[in-house]
């Protein structure tokens, strides 16, 4: 018969339930990284859209020095000179360098805390699965006691009911 503490080394309780309480602090200090890397993220989108804002307004109010009108004087004629000068101008260039890597950041962020999510409740299964099997296993050890303690009764019993003159 295995003691408990052999089957409780053999099925390593001990390292799921270190693991198990280790998950949620973890989790916990991802998502505060997490959320630092949003906070990041949202500075930078707030920085770009700056920069465009000035750059669109730079466009707004430029005249045409022969005739002293807008020079670009309809919404569509501003949006492409828009793209055009925002390929070439430093401050728009650097806002969205900036907003691509605090994106991919926030990303890389973000697929960690699902990763550690995942392995969570993926050790929660195990841990799961691994008490299901130690229950059977507990079942089983105590029906074989029982049996055990009937089979001595039925001996006992026997042996007592063949002194017994009738």
């Amino acid at each position: 018969m295995i003691k408990i503490p052999e089957l409780l080394a053999q099925f390593e309780t001990r390292l799921l339930k270190d693991k198990l309480f280790d998950y949620p602090e973890r989790i916990a200090c991802q998502k505060e990284t997490l959320a630092e890397a949003r906070k990041e993220l949202a500075e930078a989108r707030v920085a770009l859209e700056e920069a465009e804002a000035i750059l669109k307004s730079v466009i707004s109010a430029e005249v045409n020095p022969a005739t002293g009108k807008p020079a670009y004087s309809n919404a569509e004629a501003r949006a492409a000179e828009f793209i055009n000068r925002k390929k070439d101008d430093f401050d728009c260039q650097a806002a969205e360098k900036k907003r691509l890597r605090c994106e991919e950041e926030y990303n890389s962020e973000m697929f960690l805390l699902e990763k550690l999510q995942d392995e969570f409740r993926s050790c929660r299964y195990v841990a799961d699965l691994t008490a299901r099997e130690l229950a059977l296993l507990a079942g089983d050890s105590q029906s074989e006691s029982r049996e055990v303690e009937s089979r001595e009764a039925m001996l006992v019993g026997a042996g007592a009911g063949s002194r017994q003159p009738y």
